[in-house]
């Protein structure tokens, strides 16, 4: 029986959803779903049971239709066609498949068994496809029909770097015209975005919106819901559940509150176990007479309703993503100083928290917040002025964690709680040498021996004014914040949950207190956090169970990965001119480099490669035609030895041009992550036509026959033109027959007159070694230079 659900859209008309579902075994007769607001019984048809796929699933794996172990031949496929269309009648008008497993093996099918008339021929005609884990059809009878013409409409196309079945999706995206493709690092599974696949994803659904705006298939006034199905109820049971995120209310993003909507219920959210959010559906009538307005099902992000505890589009996040999960900051929940004190009461008594499981989480937070925007390589010297309570226990926390990350932190403690905990905590930073200073050694001006100072002084529970010696330690953080005004460089202060001296809930009201250039929120902002105004706020503490999310109704922002910390609001405007990078690498030294600069080279490409960059054989290729002009391009080194470096192209190109005018070029490697930079320069011939055909014929077939297809810089009028000359001469040679190497096709090598090795130094004094040839007694040898950065 083939488990499935139909998902609306997002004010696009409505997706369709394609996928295998397992049921419990004792639900073989019926399954009901939520579908659109209405409850529907729906038959166990055309599925005759149990899959051949062992030991993937349990309980069992039903299908939407059966194969061979070849899959070639298909049991039940024109009943699956026809059930499908007949519910597309019933419950569309649809716009669009979206499709995972075998549901994404047919959702790609049906574009075209839709044009040849073969399927789908009583329903509107298929717009967009969004496919997981997809594979085409291999009955040949199907695939002559669903294939025989490019898939034209825009596909969307999530590949899984372990995937069983990536292969087959690529060869799947070689018959779309117009394919979009994220890949990501799982296997055969809901897919986790980077930041990067977040932006393309987003970009297709508002191109397919636009899209189907200017074909007016919708009403700009309808309703809008996102929907997101919870993954412990991804596999329903009596009622199908799904969780909810509406731009408007339930949990708005900076991405998405952009845009205007209208809500026509409320939804009760359920906190679950597993830290999504139930959401119930209640059927009601639109204008279209539809039992439920438009939402958009989405099978790429699982549970990102529940909060604080929400999972990210994304299991791995760099340096560069810190800011992926920003959220506007007037839909984040802010807790009075009372909510607050009752959240903590709760933590630590039914929920069986302790204070120093709290402590250690709060103080983790703080400095990973740190880490994230201010880097120890510029920013080395951390003070943390630490208070008796528990703020000041956060404080001690986290200048244990900035010292493990690198930081070199000092501790001003000047009142120190006499209990076991705290003094475990200094204990641990004494064992780890990190200075404590009275605030009699502090200097004068704090600006001179720190780069960050940690405000840990007062948490959300004080009252009162400051006393002695903590007033004068924040009037040293006032004068700093006035002195930051008139001078380029000072510390920046980091303040933990509260700025010390604000109000808890009115702020700095004398607005003469600290301002700092960080605010980190711990649990959930206080608020006191809305008169904020620094470039940096962000939240930690990720640890509240849905039980209190839901008492205090709490919105806050998705955690990404599996950081720490969040950003809330955007990140300040950079100023381009100001960004740059204090290198700090091992010294590039003339007696320690190899004589031979391919020696060198072969070393520091191994050290590349064994640091898992990305692409480290990529390098920019520079030329210059006989006009003199400049042009570059990145190609990829495929071969390096004592007569130079080896790159493959087609021979009708403009690089090719230019080299045939003028047969020099230059070659650059980056290695950012090594900081290091390879310059060779040379000349330029042709490789003989005997190596260029044995590397040509090394290579995935596909690629042999893109080379043919392909004519290199010169102008098409489409993607489809590539498209359709591929397919003619993939089915050319389909009999598996040898690919002849184009003449027009071969390999370059660059024979050496110059190398420059670059290393990244600290305040720009970057090392730069330079080999220049030399003739000695008849025998090329390499001059080594240092040249001035």
């Amino acid at each position: 029986m083939p488990g499935y659900k139909f998902l609306p859209s997002k004010a696009t008309g409505v997706t369709a959803f394609l996928s295998p579902i397992k049921f419990p075994r004792q639900r073989e007769d019926t399954h009901k779903f939520c579908n659109m607001g209405s409850e529907a019984e729906i038959p166990r048809k055309p599925s005759q049971g149990k899959s051949d796929v062992e030991g993937i699933f349990d309980p069992p794996y039903y299908e939407w239709f059966q194969f061979n172990k070849e899959f070639s031949e298909y049991t039940n496929f024109d009943e699956c066609l026809a059930y499908i269309e007949d519910f597309m009648i019933k419950n569309g008008p649809f716009d669009g498949l979206l499709g995972f497993s075998q549901g994404a093996i047919l959702s790609t099918g049906l574009p075209g068994l839709q044009a040849t008339g073969v399927a789908l021929t009583k329903v509107p005609k298929i717009k967009f496809l969004i496919i997981i884990g997809g594979a085409m059809l291999k009955s040949p009878s199907l695939a002559e029909k669903a294939y025989g013409s490019p898939i034209e409409c825009p596909s969307l196309h999530f590949l899984g770097e372990t995937d069983f079945l990536k292969q087959y999706g690529m060869e799947l995206i070689k018959c779309c015209v117009d394919p979009v493709v994220i890949h990501h690092p799982k296997g055969h599974t809901i897919p986790r975005l980077d930041e990067k696949g977040l932006e393309t994803m987003l970009s297709f659904v508002d191109r397919i919106q636009n899209m189907l705006l200017d074909n007016k298939r919708f009403l700009l006034s309808e309703p809008v819901h996102w929907y997101f199905m919870n993954p412990s109820h991804y596999f329903p049971d009596d009622d199908a559940q799904f969780v909810l995120i509406s731009p408007s209310d339930v949990l708005p993003s900076t991405r998405w509150i952009q845009r205007t909507y209208t809500v026509r219920r409320t939804l009760l959210p359920l906190p679950q176990s597993d830290g999504g959010w139930r959401m119930d559906w209640w059927p009601i009538k639109t204008e279209r007479g539809y039992d439920s307005p438009d939402f958009l099902g989405s099978i790429w992000c699982p549970a990102v309703c529940a909060a604080p505890t929400i999972r990210s589009f994304s299991s791995k996040f760099s340096e560069s993503n810190t800011t992926a999960r920003m959220q506007n900051p007037e839909s984040i929940s802010y807790l009075t100083q009372r909510e607050a004190a009752e959240v903590d009461e709760i933590l630590m008594g039914p929920l069986g928290f302790s204070v120093d499981q709290l402590m250690e989480l709060a103080g983790l937070s703080v400095a990973t917040s740190i880490a994230e925007v201010y880097k120890p390589s510029e920013y080395s010297r951390a003070l943390a002025i630490c208070g008796p309570g528990n703020n000041g226990g956060d404080g001690l926390v986290a200048a244990r964690h900035l010292h493990h990350f690198g930081y070199k932190p000092s501790v001003c403690y000047p009142k120190r709680t006499q209990k076991p905990l705290y003094n475990g905590l200094v204990t641990q930073l004494e064992s780890l040498s990190v200075p404590f200073l009275s605030v009699e050694d502090l200097p004068v001006d704090l600006s001179e021996d720190f780069d960050i100072l940690v405000d840990a002084m007062f948490g959300f529970s004080f009252h009162g004014s400051p006393r002695p010696p903590f007033d004068d330690l924040i009037q040293k953080l006032v004068q700093l914040c006035n002195f930051a005004q008139n001078h380029q460089k000072s510390p920046v202060i980091v303040s933990v949950d509260i700025p010390s001296g604000w109000h808890v809930e009115e702020g700095d009201v004398s607005g003469e207190g600290v301002k700092p250039d960080m605010l980190v929120s711990l649990t959930a902002p206080k608020l006191c956090a809305k008169k904020f105004t620094g470039p940096h706020h962000f939240l930690g503490g990720r640890f509240v169970p849905p039980s209190i999310v839901d008492k205090f109704k709490l919105h806050l922002p998705a955690y990404p990965g599996t950081s720490m910390c969040v950003r809330i609001g955007k990140p300040p405007q950079i100023d381009i001119s100001a960004l740059r990078q204090n290198y700090i690498s091992p010294e590039l030294l003339e007696e320690r480099v190899a004589a031979d600069p391919i020696d060198q080279f072969r070393k520091w490409f191994d050290e590349a490669l064994a640091s898992g960059l990305r692409e480290p054989n990529a390098m920019a290729l520079s030329t210059v035609g006989k006009d003199g002009k400049p042009s570059s391009r990145i190609v990829l080194l495929k071969g390096v030895d004592k007569d130079g470096f080896v790159w493959y192209t087609n021979y009708e190109s403009q690089k090719a041009h230019e080299l045939s005018e003028n047969p020099q070029a230059s070659l650059l490697f980056y290695w950012d992550g090594l900081n290091r930079q390879v310059r060779v320069e040379g000349s330029v011939q042709k490789v003989p036509d005997e190596e260029s055909e044995q590397y040509f014929h090394s290579r995935p077939r596909g690629s042999q026959i893109g080379a043919i297809a392909s004519k290199q810089s010169a102008i098409i009028p489409g993607r489809h033109i590539l498209h359709q000359t591929y397919k003619e001469l993939e089915g050319k040679y389909s009999d598996g027959s040898l690919i002849p190497k184009p003449k027009h096709w071969g390999g370059y090598r660059l024979k050496p007159q110059l190398f420059e090795f670059w290393q990244g130094q600290q305040s720009r004094l970057h090392d730069r070694l330079q080999y220049i040839p030399q003739e000695i007694d008849g025998k090329l040898v390499w001059k080594i230079v240092r040249l001035a950065p």
